[in-house]
């Protein structure tokens, strides 16, 4: 960890000189800001919100495939902006700032570990998808929110609710699509020009966190380049309560480097070709949680060390065709590697592996063609979509005590193929309507070639490796898929008042992974495989209100998702594949989520005083097995007061989480309601022209203020084990946190 913390001290010095150096004379350029859809959730919805009234929105989500406003479209859509992505603090994680939007938890199993909650489903289930820029971001659905930074992103789009018609299969409960940054820098510049600035620097005292970001920006002769550098280090985070003389979190440091790029070239007839890429190196620890549990107090000590990340995308948007408003197409691939450590070999229960798990060779090859334009009444998006995951390396599982190696799997290749078509329609003044279609072809290849896990249980005339190696021998190639669709309405009642409604049928498809032998978040436990199972489909009903004026808006949406043959692991109902402590996916039948979500902002004197509020209550079952859907978080939510001034802005904010009294009592224990207090306090440093530096502000933080202990209701534990500082994790304690932003 040492070379680790080296190497980003050296990347962000180095990074430093040069934005620094440029920093007096970037701020005398004369820039020309970029007015794209993220930069206009900014104009209605600033986080500081210093001047600016919260106005009927223009602004447009690209996850929702349509130029129309969001308050003229039926799915609940919240935006998190740059402003809100450089103001708030915590441990280090994307995750907690996904949780201002109604309806997400933060599922935590270390300092930057963990999963989130959508509308009662944890991310690791693939009952919601993540995106970059409209390109799911597949592979590493246990972990894939680790290796997002914060400053890398404009803003964040967030769809509650099912939009399968629109994305496809896992697209059940939620979408989260992260906007990259572009440059705005000299952009329509007759030469090219560029510049170094810095993004972000910051400190936090809980858990002794450095982090920041960096970036080349350039612009001019038709080009658009922006070059990031992010880098981030913590050690263990301290909590409110002491175990063995100590207060801190073991193992829940890490280590992050990322560089990411985003280049543009347009031309003079409405072309704009261009070129993204990622490359990010994560070392991530887990205290507990998924996979983990019940943590360290119990001698677990689970990370990986390094996940490795590369990206390239590459296409093309014109616009102003004669048929079509615009036309987008491009090609993707991504690539992981991920090394696996779980050492329980300190474990005080009966089971002491210390297993090295080696994940490689995970490739993401995708692609997808877009038109879309306005036909009369009618606003149109459709084209066509593929991704293909192709897994030719086997899982290496290294049995570092008796110096074993094992495969654990087969080569795999699970490739998706889709049309899609998007409607929304004005059917009057006051009344707008939108449908939505889908269809998913899905091939999935399972090899012949057996894993040596398979190999050494047929040999030793298992009868449950036989069967399923016979299994998967017969179904190596499996044909499946579904078709999707949506329908919904939003009707003014007047200038202020609407009514949205949702109906959605949605599916999520098994992949390769989950229908054979494998590692599920990475844990120690192999599953038997199963590739009989069949998708899981549900439907959803959404029915609300909303409110919205130029300096007011509210919004009170219920929902109800009923799912049919819902895929768990077999410990989910206590099916019968036990023996040896093995456990497989199947479809368990039946099961519900209902709730009901809340979301507002107001501003008061010419915004001056501001309030922003979200909350959220889920009530869930198991059909099947007539029992609570564990870890469904009953109520929670947050407020927050803002005073905005010329030269400072204070923020106070309450997060509040309810007591989880029903549960599934083989899976979790109860948890008292807690609440926890963060403020902020900015200064707009810039204002008093400091360095010539006019957009540059100092924020001082403290989250949990009164380090409160918190246990999340949603956080993973092990039952078998008494309560323990990591069984259930508990939450970060009282953090001093002081950042320096530019907000250009």
């Amino acid at each position: 960890m040492k070379k680790w913390s080296l190497s980003f001290a050296l990347i962000v010095s180095l990074v430093s000189g040069v934005a620094m150096s440029n920093i007096y004379a970037e701020s005398q350029s004369n820039e020309q800001e970029s007015k794209n859809s993220t930069e206009s959730a900014d104009s209605t919805d600033s986080a500081s919100g210093a001047g600016i009234l919260l106005e009927k929105s223009k602004v447009t989500a690209q996850a929702l495939m349509s130029e129309l406003p969001i308050e003229l479209q039926s799915k609940q859509v919240s935006i998190i902006n740059k402003d809100t992505l450089l103001e708030t603090s915590g441990s280090g994680g994307i995750q907690g700032v996904l949780e201002k939007v109604p309806g997400i938890l933060y599922s935590r199993s270390g300092g930057i570990n963990g999963q989130i909650t959508i509308r009662g489903q944890n991310s690791n289930s693939a009952r919601s998808i993540v995106m970059i820029d409209g390109v799911r971001y597949s592979g590493r659905s246990t972990l894939e929110f680790n290796m997002l930074d914060p400053y890398a992103f404009d803003s964040i789009e967030v769809i509650r609710g099912p939009a399968s018609s629109l994305w496809g299969s896992d697209a059940m409960n939620g979408v989260i699509n992260f906007r990259s940054r572009t440059s705005n820098y000299n952009i329509g510049g007759e030469t090219f020009k560029a510049t170094a600035r810095l993004r972000a620097l910051e400190y936090g005292s809980v858990n002794n966190m450095f982090g920041g970001r960096a970036e080349i920006l350039g612009g001019g002769a038709g080009f658009d380049v922006l070059i990031g550098f992010s880098g981030r280090t913590a050690q263990d985070y301290k909590t409110p309560i002491t175990e063995n003389g100590s207060d801190e979190a073991k193992n829940s440091e890490y280590n992050s480097l990322g560089v990411d790029f985003n280049i543009g070239y347009s031309t003079k007839n409405a072309i704009r070709y261009y070129l993204q890429g990622r490359l990010r190196a994560l070392e991530s620890h887990r205290a507990g949680g998924r996979g983990a549990a019940p943590g360290s107090s119990y001698g677990i000590f689970m990370s990986e060390i390094p996940i490795n990340e590369y990206y390239l995308r590459a296409g093309a948007k014109k616009t102003g065709l004669s048929f079509a408003d615009s036309m987008e197409a491009y090609l993707y691939y991504r690539h992981w590697d991920t090394d696996i450590w779980n050492n329980r070999s300190q474990f005080t229960g009966t089971q002491k592996p210390n297993i090295h798990q080696q994940v490689y060779d995970n490739n993401y090859f995708g692609g997808r063609l877009i038109f879309d334009g306005t036909y009369g009444r009618h606003n149109l998006a459709y084209g066509a979509e593929f991704e293909s995951s192709i897994s030719p390396t086997q899982v290496v599982q290294n049995n570092l005590t008796d110096r074993a190696i094992n495969t654990t799997n087969r080569p795999s290749t699970n490739t998706d193929f889709a049309l899609f078509v998007k409607d929304d329609f004005k059917a009057f003044d006051s009344w707008y309507l939108s449908g939505a279609l889908r269809a998913d072809y899905v091939l999935t290849t399972i090899s012949k070639t057996r894993s040596s896990t398979e190999i050494t249980g047929i040999a030793s005339n298992n009868a449950i490796a036989i069967n399923a190696a016979r299994l998967l021998d017969e179904n190596g190639v499996i044909h499946s898929g579904a078709v999707t669709g949506s329908i919904g309405s939003v009707w003014f009642l007047n200038d202020y008042f609407s009514n949205v409604i949702n109906l959605s049928h949605n599916f999520k498809n098994p992949g390769s992974g989950t229908r054979m032998s494998s590692t599920p978040s990475g844990s120690s436990t192999l599953t038997v495989a199963n590739p009989l199972i069949k998708p899981e489909y549900s439907q959803t009903a959404e029915f609300g209100f909303r409110f919205q004026s130029e300096n007011h808006f509210a919004s009170l949406i219920g929902f109800f998702t009923n799912y049919i043959d819902m895929l768990a692991l077999s410990s989910y109902q206590n099916a019968s594949i036990q023996a040896n402590n093995l456990y497989r996916h199947e479809n368990i039948g039946r099961a519900f989520i209902t709730g009901v979500e809340l979301e507002g902002r107001h501003s008061f004197l010419d915004n001056m005083i501001a309030i922003h509020y979200s909350g959220a209550y889920n009530f869930g079952q198991n059909l099947t097995d007539n029992k609570p859907i564990a870890y469904l978080a009953p109520l929670y939510g947050q407020v927050s007061i803002w005073l905005n001034f010329k030269y400072w802005y204070f923020n106070f904010t309450e997060r509040g989480y309810g007591a989880k009294t029903r549960i599934d009592s083989s899976e979790e224990r109860k948890t008292d309601a807690y609440a926890m207090s963060d403020f902020n306090l900015g200064v707009k440093v810039g204002k008093f022209d400091f360095w010539g530096n006019k957009d540059m502000e100092f924020i001082f933080s403290i989250t949990n203020v009164f380090n409160q202990i918190g246990r999340n209701p949603v956080v993973v534990e092990n039952v078998s084990f008494a309560r323990a500082l990591t069984n259930p994790l508990i939450e970060p304690g009282r953090s001093f946190n002081a950042k320096l932003v530019w907000k250009y």
